[in-house]
């Protein structure tokens, strides 16, 4: 395939919705690559101008969205194989490691400028950021250097560990061949051999690998078949024994294709088909666990957790489970195996804003990870680790709520409707609310106060919610969309109030009333980013304040154009946080169409509430309408009250 002009962000954007599986909406799509909708319509035009000889083309679905429809999936894959990656920082890094790793020999500077496209500063830059990587992290694969040249050190093993991650990184999950983008090093066939060997002996065997596990190894003896051939053998063999699986296949691979295969190469295999296998294992026996990884593992798993009780002032310590999901996955990092399964990126997206706090610890655990282990991790990490850590809180809320939320129905309606209310109630949250009634609104002096927690009315009287003392929501007895959600608001809030600690004073204390507020007109966000942290200075006193930064520090977009964001201050007394409107949408290379911020400065001490002020930014988000009659006047005390309680429509 001739190289296709296509830009970096229009890559993005076939990958994408190559990995959404349906239809991808505009405003999605701006959200993510940080640009207006009119670009994202302007560079699907110029894709499929570009794609349309390829049998690429991206449909408009009216009303709805994007989707991609591909009549050769070769060529897309093709669109992201290593010559067509000279553009992105990422891409020129990879790039450049696989050409080191295929050059046993000195490899010229210059050539490499050539080559690739780059300057020389350029060239330099991305030397120093992949020596972070191989060189200062694992594999610690060192990178010489003498006069004008450049080479990897003599370590094949290493190597091949790199060889493997990068290929199992961009195996082609969504193509219905299953195949690999399309390298140098080896071709479909051959995967496809090694494919059906594999699964043959497995089958044989009974051992059990999931998906990426087969694969990895797959690749891990796909890449090693021409490695071999070309004389780079792994020469010293560990005191290990050879698995069987790996004899069956390398024996037959070894007969096929005439080459000398040394006993170093099987177990230098065995020993990754065991990791494989152990992460693979359908077990959730902590002992179990404990006795089959290393030490390291369960000390970093152990800090990791504490660490997020201290920080956080969440206690997962106690969950079993989560602990060996982490210590499998820990010990997978601590040996070079990492699965991290890109394809989870979107669906990351859609659950850090379901969940923005449960994203923010998953973004620091991937930094303590990294550290940990002394391994490089994306943000692919944070998307693997954030469903452990959703099923773990989940699991501690079930445990503190016992059995369900104490919750009263009383209707008005006819027995009928009234029975079809309950129905449609136990359907939705059967597991989590503890019904009793239904009452009639007559009889509702029958209602044990003291035992309630919620209260599910059709009837709309002030005076009626007056006579509860527990939160009262009036809905339809059909329990619609909007019934729901304003249920599962209250149930946010009660579920907050069970996992975090509550701020101590009135919300009022922490949302002053000097920084809720209207921005004067600004072009972008950027500048009302800058006003909003010189206001802040101002009437804090504070004499330094670091500028937010997008790239560095943890932000979460949430519904209606709201965006929340933190700084760990030490110079304020209290967290304080500023609301601002900000007056139009507002945008900048990071995200789009930004109508409301909330921007809070907390003390490291206070860490602890970091989950009730997510709540709040939720619920915020959630009510646009009642959030600006906060810069019209109203405490922010009422509205989080009526909020938490429920608003009327």
């Amino acid at each position: 395939m001739n190289n296709v002009n296509i830009s970096a962000r229009e890559k993005k954007i076939l990958s994408i919705l190559n990995a959404k599986h349906g239809i991808v909406n505009g405003k999605e799509l701006s959200t993510k690559l940080g640009v207006s909708e009119r670009t994202i319509r302007s560079d699907i035009s110029h894709i499929n101008s570009a794609m349309a000889s390829l049998g690429i083309l991206i449909e408009a679905v009216h009303g709805k969205g994007y989707t991609i429809n591909v009549h050769d999936r070769a060529n897309l894959i093709m669109l992201f194989s290593e010559e067509q990656n000279y553009i992105s920082k990422e891409d020129r890094i990879n790039t450049l490691l696989l050409k080191l790793l295929r050059t046993p020999r000195w490899y010229n500077l210059g050539v490499l400028e050539d080559e690739m496209y780059v300057s020389s500063t350029t060239l330099e830059k991305d030397i120093r950021l992949l020596k972070k990587q191989i060189t200062d992290r694992h594999p610690y694969l060192k990178i010489l250097r003498k006069d004008n040249c450049i080479m990897l050190e003599d370590d094949e093993r290493k190597k091949r560990d790199l060889l493997t991650r990068f290929y199992a990184r961009n195996w082609d999950y969504d193509s219905k061949e299953g195949i690999v983008l399309k390298e140098n090093d080896f071709g479909e066939d051959i995967l496809r051999e090694i494919q059906n060997l594999l699964k043959d002996s497995l089958d044989s065997s009974g051992v059990y690998l999931d998906d990426y596990a087969f694969i990895y190894l797959t690749l891990a003896i796909a890449v090693m078949l021409p490695r071999v051939k070309l004389g780079y053998a792994i020469k010293q063999a560990d005191d290990a024994d050879i698995d069987n699986d790996i004899k069956n296949v390398l024996d037959k691979l070894k007969l096929h294709h005439g080459i000398n295969i040394s006993e170093a190469e099987y177990i230098y295999l065995s020993q990754i088909k065991a990791q494989l296998a152990f992460l693979s294992l359908k077990t959730y026996s902590k002992n179990y666990v404990l006795n089959n990884t290393d030490i390291r593992s369960h000390q970093i798993v152990n800090e990791l957790l504490e660490d997020l009780l201290r920080k956080y002032g969440i206690d997962l310590t106690e969950d079993d489970k989560l602990f060996v999901d982490l210590t499998r996955h820990v010990q997978a990092l601590l040996s070079g195996i990492v699965a991290p399964h890109l394809q989870n990126h979107v669906l990351g997206d859609e659950l850090k804003r379901k969940n923005p706090f449960l994203g923010d610890i998953a973004h620091y655990m991937r930094n303590q990870l990294s550290e940990k282990c002394h391994i490089s991790l994306g943000t692919e990490e944070e998307d693997y680790l954030l469903p452990f850590l959703m099923l773990s809180e989940e699991a501690l809320y079930k445990s503190k709520r016992g059995d369900g939320i104490p919750t009263v129905v009383i209707s008005h309606f006819n027995e009928s409707m009234t029975h079809y209310m309950m129905e449609m109630l136990k359907r939705h949250y059967g597991q989590m609310l503890k019904l009793d009634g239904p009452y009639a609104m007559y009889n509702k002096e029958r209602v044990k106060k003291g035992d309630i927690r919620l209260v599910l009315t059709t009837v709309k009287m002030q005076a009626f919610k007056k006579y509860f003392n527990t939160p009262v929501l009036t809905v339809s007895p059909l329990i619609d969309e909007k019934d729901q959600a304003g249920i599962d608001l209250y149930l946010t809030s009660l579920k907050y109030s069970y996992l975090y600690q509550v701020p101590a004073k009135q919300m009022e204390e922490y949302f002053l009333r000097s920084l809720c507020y209207t921005l004067p007109n600004k072009s972008n966000l950027m500048l009302a980013f800058s006003y909003i942290e010189d206001k802040m200075k101002k009437e804090l006193g504070l004499s330094n304040l670091g500028a937010f930064d997008f790239e560095r520090d943890y932000f979460c977009t949430l519904k209606n154009g709201f965006i929340f964001c933190y700084q760990i201050c030490n110079d304020v007394n209290q967290s304080v946080v500023s609301l601002v409107d900000l007056g139009k949408d507002l945008s900048c290379k990071y995200v789009r169409n930004i109508k409301t911020v909330m921007y809070l400065l907390m003390p490291a001490r206070e860490c602890h509430t970091l989950g009730w002020f997510y709540y709040m930014a939720m619920a915020f988000a959630m009510y646009p309408s009642e959030l600006r009659a906060v810069f019209a006047g109203t405490s922010v005390e009422d509205l989080s009250f009526n909020i938490s309680r429920g608003l009327e429509s």
